[in-house]
């Protein structure tokens, strides 16, 4: 989770990355402003590259808000009802705050979940 005004540079830059895929929540005025989804791999081609571009700028509003005691069949449902590109899973009830961010649901882990539980049963 980060501020929206976050230079997408600097964010690329940070040494903890590895290149893996990360989940980003934007946040702006202790809201959830949007999400994106980061390739950290692309710092290597983006070194000492200034662009001035902010994760606010390429954060996406397609995102659902789901609670951390929903039923993953709803959670499913309303990310493709909603066509969402991930949920954001928040503690507790009221309006949704960043501080009560738990994590994201991202249809890759979706797929990935239901990747894992098929098995092939004997003829």
């Amino acid at each position: 989770m980060l501020p929206a005004d976050t230079l997408f540079d600097e964010f690329l830059s940070r040494p903890d990355h590895g290149g893996r895929m990360r989940h980003v929540i934007a946040t702006r005025n202790n809201r959830i402003f949007g999400v994106v989804r980061v390739n950290t791999g692309l710092r290597r081609g983006l070194e000492g590259i200034h662009t001035g571009i902010t994760l606010g700028d390429v954060a996406r509003p397609n995102f659902t808000i789901v609670r951390e005691d929903d039923v993953a069949f709803e959670v499913i449902q309303r990310i493709w009802r909603k066509r969402a590109v991930m949920a954001v899973v928040v503690r507790g009830r009221g309006v949704p705050r960043p501080a009560h961010v738990a994590g994201v649901i991202t249809k890759e882990h979706v797929a990935d979940s239901v990747a894992t539980s098929v098995q092939i049963y004997p003829a």
